[in-house]
């Protein structure tokens, strides 16, 4: 059986649902990419510094209205 055989159920329910986990996806992915970014170079108080500054860019540009490309 493959795999989207086994999960079948869980591909319909994500498919009917409105609930999206896009948001804190990005977010994990930015918190990698700085863990991966800043390896053996800083402690765990300046990663947690750069994660909090990139959270308030990413909400700071979301805020933002979009513009139609001309």
């Amino acid at each position: 059986m493959s795999a989207v055989g086994e999960d079948q159920h869980a591909l319909a329910q994500g498919i009917a649902t409105t609930y999206n986990s896009g948001i804190n996806e990005g977010r994990i992915t930015d918190v990698k990419r700085q863990k991966r970014l800043m390896a053996r170079r800083a402690n765990v108080s300046v990663l947690r510094h750069r994660v909090a500054l990139i959270a308030h860019l990413r909400r700071r540009h979301a805020d933002r209205p979009t513009t139609v490309p001309r």
